[in-house]
């Protein structure tokens, strides 16, 4: 029986040697297996001696970040894969918790041009050195940019060279974009949003048809102030510039305004109209982000209302701050558009330095219609049709009026069974048109189609005092 006794006392000892070992074996494993003894190799000192620098990053930051963060490590030699960490979202408490190196990089799917994509890192961590810079490491995650490094200074230098990085690789630059509210930032918070890319149709200038004088003025005023800018601020003149298109509905200001985007191929255009107004001020941070720029905001009698007439002024006060605080330097081009320009606050739209110009769109005189029949009769046959009449009867239409007039006697011509190739028109097809447009479509549909001049909008002179 003591036999017996000092046998299982000796079982007992060796098992929980055993145990210990294993413990001593999982723990030593564990650490190694850990994320820190690679980032203390890495940075050449234990992490809690190095420095952390922690930038939160915005919504729409997080796909220039990736890029940079990716081509700093194509530059790094014997570069380490990016390390997955899960769901931390901050790098010390994941360096604190000694997180595993095995956890599986997941990605999130972000646009990078109207029909590209990239997939971006959810929360990796980078080991870099490229030339130039000492080891560092940087986590990105949903929320931030942490970068750790031996000493501040040289995690100011890593954090500096990854934010150049990322402004050189920006894919929103000379792009076409719209803003979106992105969740709610706190009161003292950078503010957050989305960007989108927008497929804004290519107009030529030859589909512009205004008087020669009036076009000359828009495009010295955009364009020409975009080809001279640098011989302007040499001089030391101001390239911020707004300027105001008003007149009736339908004379072409929106198309005049696609023209212009697709004519500045170096300017980021980001647009304003609907539910978009209302992110003036964000819009403004990322065209001073992305300038040049060219704010566009349709329909701007919609926030700048005079403050005689509106009981709230949150919005026209946005825009006339922000179109102040971009600066004298600034390269930023607001182009604003309205057909009811006496609603207009006057501290807005009469005062230098807000809108420096305003130019007036007219209905189209004779030559400008007679020019107009002959953009839109492309793919018909009007060789039966006395076009003089016509051109007397749509005096005081405008463009929008006399597209659809033309597709309205198309729609005439179809239903009375003509099928010739191109469609043949006549004067019967025309005069049912007119009849069915301002006859049956009333005042709405007149003043919609511009039809008649918009007493608010027609006059030349905006009728504002000078202040």
């Amino acid at each position: 029986m003591p036999l017996l006794a000092v046998d299982f006392a000796t079982v007992g000892a060796a098992v929980a040697l055993a145990l210990l070992g294993l413990i001593t074996a999982g723990v030593v494993v564990s650490y190694f297996s850990g994320v820190v003894p690679t980032v203390n190799r890495h940075l050449g000192r234990p992490w809690n001696r190095a420095t952390v620098l922690t930038r939160p990053v915005l919504n729409w930051e997080r796909v220039n970040l990736f890029l940079a963060l990716e081509a700093l490590r194509a530059e790094t030699p014997d570069a380490r894969p990016v390390i997955g960490l899960g769901y931390f979202n901050e790098l010390t408490p994941a360096l604190s918790a000694n997180a595993s190196r095995n956890t599986p990089l997941e990605f999130t799917v972000r646009p990078t041009s109207l029909l590209g994509t990239t997939k971006v890192v959810a929360a990796g961590l980078y080991l870099l050195r490229p030339p130039g810079l000492p080891p560092f490491g940087a986590m990105l995650s949903r929320t931030a940019l942490d970068v750790i490094a031996p000493t501040a200074e040289e995690a100011q230098r890593a954090l500096d060279r990854v934010l150049a990085e990322a402004r050189a690789r920006n894919v929103f630059r000379g792009q076409v974009l719209v803003v979106e509210q992105a969740g709610f930032a706190g009161p003292n918070a950078e503010p957050d949003f989305q960007i989108h890319f927008h497929d804004l149709p290519k107009v030529g200038r030859e589909q512009i048809i205004l008087p020669d004088e009036v076009l000359k003025v828009v495009e010295r005023n955009v364009i020409g102030l975009l080809t001279h800018a640098e011989t302007l601020r040499k001089a030391g003149r101001s390239t911020r510039h707004g300027v105001l298109f008003h007149g009736p509905p339908g004379v072409g200001k929106t198309l005049v305004t696609k023209y212009l985007a697709r004519a500045c191929p170096d300017y980021t255009v980001i647009l304003l109209t609907g539910r978009q107004l209302k992110l003036v001020r964000e819009s403004c941070v990322l065209a001073r982000l992305l300038q040049p720029a060219l704010v566009v905001i349709e329909d701007v009698d919609l926030i700048a209302v005079d403050r005689e007439q509106s009981l709230d002024t949150t919005l026209l006060h946005d825009l006339m701050d922000e179109m102040d605080g971009l600066g004298t330097k600034a390269n930023v081009i607001f182009l604003l558009t309205t057909n009811r320009p006496r609603m207009l606050e006057k501290a807005l739209a009469a005062r230098p330095g807000r809108v420096d110009q305003a130019v007036y769109f007219p209905l189209p005189d004779r030559d400008c219609r007679r020019r107009l029949f002959e953009h839109f009769t492309r793919g018909l046959d009007l060789s039966g049709v006395d076009a003089d009449p016509l051109l007397d009867r749509t005096e005081g239409a405008s463009p929008a009026f006399i597209e659809e007039l033309f597709r309205k006697a198309a729609l005439m011509a179809a239903e009375r069974g003509e099928r010739t190739d191109p469609l043949k028109l006549t004067t019967a097809d025309f005069e049912a048109a007119v009849r069915e447009l301002v006859e049956f479509g009333g005042a709405l549909t007149q003043h919609l189609l511009g039809y008649r001049n918009d007493p608010d909008a027609g006059s030349r002179g905006m009728g504002f005092d000078p202040g």
